[in-house]
């Protein structure tokens, strides 16, 4: 008798020890992908004021600006079935209201550029920047999630 009681006490100490270094790699995991998000919509934004400027007068520019906008919405899309750490939902619920955001001021260049209507300005004048600005203001938060 004492020799299944001992067996299942090792089991149950087991399983729970598998249970916290899943949680530990899963924590890891959602650290890494966040901070690889946040550094593609960085260089995105960086990217993104040359892109337009090209696009103003260059039908093939303006088609792989859309391109890389619909690949932006892609990327903010799969980022938000990203599964977060219980620790983690008040940072990843605030990435993806931002991402929701830029999904709609994203939505709005897409029509303009269709219906030939885009100019850099209208870029400039769109809280785009602004938005991925803030994405990235959560880059410490999510930095130190990892620590």
């Amino acid at each position: 008798m004492r020799r299944y009681v001992l067996a299942f006490m090792l089991f149950a100490v087991s399983l729970t020890g598998c249970s916290a270094v899943e949680e530990v790699n899963r924590s890891v995991n959602y650290t890494s992908d966040a901070v690889a998000y946040i550094n593609d919509a960085s260089q995105w934004a960086q990217d993104l004021p040359q892109m337009a400027q090209d696009a103003a007068n260059d039908p093939q520019a303006q088609e792989k600006l859309s391109q890389e906008l619909d690949r932006v919405q892609q990327r903010a899309a799969d980022f938000a079935k990203t599964e977060a750490p219980d620790f983690a939902q008040g940072i990843h619920k605030q990435l993806t209201d931002y991402n929701q955001t830029l999904n709609t001021q994203v939505d709005e260049i897409q029509q303009r550029i269709e219906a030939g209507e885009f100019t850099p300005e209208l870029l400039k004048n769109s809280q785009i920047l602004q938005t991925v600005q803030d994405i990235r203001g959560l880059l410490d938060q999510v930095q130190q999630l990892g620590q």
